[in-house]
């Protein structure tokens, strides 16, 4: 199994620290901030330093870089849905990553042109290719059916027990077969070709939702019970995210022999969030992909990303195993 993000060592003492605030769930989220700063530009300075420290090309290829086909080599690949937290990331690493390298946005369908995610990934290459012309981005488009997902399925449950439900299997899968890295791509003069990534390095968006208010749920929990029930929520989201998420996600991308990272987890980037107000990270009041995680979408637009700024949360999710 390949090792665990090094940049998240820490976790386990920030979800201890969050577990031992005091009851009314605020006193973390009350600390001084730096006025000269808005939160959402704290944020983006936490994310970019957390990007650049899992992204360093020189640490993840030892030898001589002049030797390699810096054309057609991606060292990092993004799990790439096309929504706001795969395009933040994906912003950010086009910043933190010389601009000789192509990043590779794996996007998993199991609807071929027609499914959500790849229709949402292909308009987050187009927005993307708008902010970087320069860079080289290549959209990797893996293809599955239903049939396929049965024959791997029995292997995947092996990877994410004991997590053991279908939520699990669904995203289990998803992942699974991202990491593989083995599909297509459209070239610019309109020719397909087949293209499997070699990306040993895959940033991951887990934790953005967890950290700033983007499930339904925590909706209904603030619609319930007001800021101090969705604070409650949240900090359990995050205290056992490392039990329902990361376990199962990292073992279904080393499977593949790659890496999987996470920026949204840097110690220094929870920490941010925690000294923000919770009514900075979101509203809920307003409606759905403008009020829920707020902040992430000021952090896309100061990033260029002005469509993604206002895209709904999808969850990954194949239909029917």
């Amino acid at each position: 199994m390949g090792s665990v993000d090094k940049g998240n060592h820490h976790l386990s003492s920030c979800f201890r620290e969050a577990e031992d605030s005091t009851s009314n769930g605020f006193e973390k989220r009350d600390l001084p901030s730096d006025i000269c700063l808005s939160p959402a530009h704290r944020v983006l300075i936490a994310l970019r330093e957390s990007v650049m420290l899992r992204t360093n090309v020189n640490i993840l290829y030892q030898g001589d870089l002049n030797k390699l086909k810096e054309a057609e080599l991606a060292p990092i690949a993004i799990l790439f849905s096309g929504g706001l937290d795969s395009m933040i990331l994906a912003a950010l690493l086009d910043q933190c990553l010389d601009s000789k390298w192509t990043i590779d946005l794996l996007n998993v369908s199991f609807d071929g042109q027609l499914a959500p995610d790849r229709v949402s990934s292909l308009a987050g290459l187009k927005e993307l290719q708008r902010i970087s012309p320069l860079r080289r981005w290549r959209l990797v488009e893996i293809d599955s059916n239903l049939a396929n997902l049965k024959e791997e399925s029995e292997h995947v449950m092996s990877l994410i027990y004991p997590s053991n439900t279908y939520m699990d299997l669904n995203i289990g899968i998803a992942l699974w077969l991202a990491a593989s890295g083995d599909g297509w791509v459209n070239g610019q003069d309109g020719d397909r070709y087949k293209h499997k990534s070699t990306s040993r390095v895959l940033l991951v968006g887990s934790g953005a939702d967890e950290q700033c208010a983007g499930y339904g749920r925590h909706r209904t929990k603030y619609r319930v019970g007001g800021w101090v029930s969705l604070d409650e929520e949240m900090r359990l989201d995050v205290q056992r995210i490392w039990k329902r998420n990361m376990g199962r996600d990292d073992r279904c991308i080393s499977d593949h022999g790659k890496e999987a990272r996470f920026p949204f987890l840097d110690e220094s980037v929870i920490r941010t969030l925690l000294e923000i107000p919770l009514w900075d990270i979101a509203k809920l009041d307003e409606p759905v992909g403008k009020g829920d995680k707020k902040i992430l979408r000021e952090v896309a637009k100061l990033l260029g990303l002005q469509e993604a700024a206002f895209l709904p949360k999808r969850a990954i999710q194949v239909h029917n195993l």
